[in-house]
């Protein structure tokens, strides 16, 4: 890029103006080109110059409350992000005839400034994502929008050979941007579009012109991002790049967007799976490249706790794919991560681990892509600037494990109690193996009243008794911890998840073994009142 500065300062140095004029307008002109250029990194740079680094949050599930990023957005800027990627889904607070789409704990107009706002004091760039095609069940599954699924049974995907379909995602895109007027890119989503060409309309479709399904996304993405473009010129499209996988390079190159979409590659296991051959075709369209990584919810759709280990080897899985080979080279520019961290798999599916959970995970990601290494003294570090007397634990399993004391990052007490939860789990697990729970508190058993008191009371004293205890106490704890970053509906439905159906295991346990004592070993089928 410097040698496209046809500037010689050995020659201008000669000129009259003093050396001290010309020195700042070179240097200001190179910025500028740069500038012009295109933001991201490029890819003959070191590593640490890499401009971009994505906090993903996923706001389809436990949204948390302004308080909640007043404290965290000092903190990400701190450990190394540079930016949000924003996944609104319903808390989007749509209006107009698109006002059904916004769930009833969606943000507010204000809410939104006020998290913009924050972001921008605390340096953070903010790229708003948008389902637009595939993950479309926040929208299908209104009845007014029902006609529109591909699949009649299934809200996933979006008809893309209906006038209407495009209107409606045109509508979105348009409330979205008018909320984000400062943003310089739009994720428009389009991944695991599992449902193509299923629909009477679009197999009419490409029977009359000689469609596959691969052209009808195609198609659809292309019209998704020239009307994205036409009305905001400055703005940059990207989209998951997994539909591209296995689709025919001559496909996409007929497709010419390359000048519209910037494919973010999501990977998220600790082993690299991605092929370099992958790349090869990618670079071979496409100028300018992301790399999506994950910090939590990438390990199982109803996870509490969150293995630092597997996310940690994901990021350093990516380092040492991209910069390790210096396969950046192939693209024009490299952008940057979005470190994903999903709350559900899909719009129906449960919550997993929480945000301030994840915390840990997330600062040693971030940490990790800042540095390009994760080293014993970054883990020190990280630790004790969150907390931690001990260097944090990567590895959560096995489990029980000892929970640290109080901790120093917003949602602490958040943490401590999943760590807590987790614990009490496997010991209710112990419990339901015990040899006296299987030699004499068995369903059948129970259900004849036919059983030793002798054993259940050991089994009452000894287990079920400091288990209810535990998970009482936690109860009341995380009901607490909960609402000071969530709202009620988010609260409600962690516990109900999470916490309340294994306590009411224990609580039945406890009212069974009384029961049971209170009968005292007697004939098979005894009831009070009925034999003598």
């Amino acid at each position: 890029m410097w040698r496209s500065l046809k500037i010689h300062v050995r020659d201008l140095t000669r000129c009259k103006l003093k050396t001290f004029i010309i020195l700042p307008l070179i240097f200001a002109l190179a910025i500028l080109i740069i500038w012009l250029h295109g933001e991201g990194v490029d890819t003959a740079m070191p590593y640490e110059r890499q401009s971009k680094r994505l906090v993903h949050l996923d706001l389809k599930g436990a949204p948390p409350k302004i308080s909640y990023y007043e404290q965290l957005f000092p903190l990400l800027r701190e450990f190394g992000a540079t930016g949000l990627l924003v996944e609104w889904e319903d808390v989007f607070p749509y209006w107009g005839d698109l006002q059904l789409l916004a769930a009833p704990h969606a943000y507010s107009n204000v809410e939104v400034a006020k998290m913009l706002q924050l972001a921008e004091d605390n340096k953070l760039e903010v790229i708003p994502l948008v389902q637009t095609f595939g993950h479309f069940e926040f929208v299908l599954k209104h009845d007014k929008f029902r006609p529109l699924r591909e699949v009649e049974s299934y809200p996933n995907a979006l008809c893309p050979s209906r006038t209407e379909s495009l209107n409606v995602v045109k509508a979105m895109i348009s409330q979205l941007l008018q909320l984000h007027p400062n943003s310089k890119f739009v994720h428009i989503g389009a991944d695991e579009v599992w449902h193509l060409g299923k629909c009477s309309k679009c197999q009419e479709r490409m029977q009359s012109e000689s469609k596959t399904k691969e052209h009808l996304f195609l198609d659809h993405v292309k019209s998704v991002a020239n009307y994205t473009l036409g009305k905001h010129p400055s703005v940059k499209v990207i989209m998951w790049d997994d539909m591209f996988r296995s689709m025919d390079i001559d496909l996409i190159r007929e497709s010419r967007l390359e000048s519209l979409v910037e494919p973010m590659i999501w990977h998220y296991l600790p082993e690299f799976r991605i092929s370099l051959d992958l790349l090869d075709k990618y670079s071979s369209i496409f100028p300018s490249i992301w790399a999506a990584s994950s910090f939590k919810g990438a390990t199982g759709p109803r996870q509490v706790i969150t293995s630092i280990n597997h996310h940690l080897y994901n990021h350093r899985s990516w380092i040492k794919f991209l910069i390790g080979g210096k396969r950046l080279s192939k693209f024009k520019t490299f952008r940057g991560y979005a470190i994903t961290g999903w709350q559900r798999y899909d719009h129906y599916a449960t919550l997993c681990e929480l945000l301030p959970e994840a915390i840990p995970s997330l600062f040693v990601c971030l940490q990790t892509l800042k540095n390009g290494e994760f080293t014993d003294q970054m883990h020190s570090s990280i630790s004790r600037k969150l907390g931690f007397s001990e260097p944090v634990e990567l590895e959560v399993y096995p489990r029980p494990k000892p929970v640290p004391k109080a901790l120093s990052f917003p949602g602490q007490e958040i943490y401590r109690g999943c760590m807590m939860l987790a614990n009490y789990k496997v010991n209710l697990q112990r419990l339901l193996e015990h040899d006296i729970y299987q030699g004499w508190f068995g369903e059948w058993q129970m259900g004849h009243n036919f059983t030793n008191p002798l054993w259940v009371e050991e089994l009452l004293s000894g287990h079920i008794n400091s288990l209810r205890g535990n998970f009482i106490s936690l109860r009341d704890q995380m009901q607490v911890a909960l609402v000071q970053v969530y709202d009620e509906s988010t609260v409600e439905e962690w516990l109900e998840t999470h916490l309340l159906p294994d306590f009411r295991k224990v609580e039945k346990m406890a009212e069974t073994a009384l029961m049971q004592r209170q009968i005292g070993a007697r004939v098979k089928d005894y009831r009070f009142g009925k034999n003598k």
